[in-house]
């Protein structure tokens, strides 16, 4: 799956990115207790991918490019539980300091 950035919308309201085919789309919003990586079909709230990365505005890009790293392997036609399978812990509110350093690593593996 590729993704381009468009702009931001109500769901996504920092950065947003659409799958090359307009399927899916992924983003940054900003919140009271910090920023949520979210991603979800297009033209639809967020439902597949929904975590709070925090304050820590140093995590910010090497998370969103490690998910969207995972995402590369995947076809544009996946279902949400294909796609809920790469990140199983990526729910609602989820704790991701736990899954932080193996998400991390896969950006570092890139470079």
């Amino acid at each position: 799956m590729i993704f381009h950035r468009i702009e931001p919308n109500r769901d996504y309201r920092s950065l947003r990115f659409l799958s090359e085919a307009g399927r899916w789309e992924l983003g940054l919003s900003p919140y009271d207790y910090g920023i949520r990586l979210r991603m979800g079909p297009s033209g639809r709230p967020p439902s597949v991918i929904d975590f709070c990365l925090g304050h820590d505005t140093s995590i910010y890009s090497p998370v969103l490019m490690a998910v969207i790293h995972r995402l590369k392997g995947i076809d544009e036609t996946a279902t949400p539980q294909e796609i809920d399978a790469l990140f199983p812990w990526a729910g609602t509110r989820p704790d991701p300091a736990v899954h932080l350093k193996e998400l991390l690593k896969v950006v570092k593996n890139c470079t």
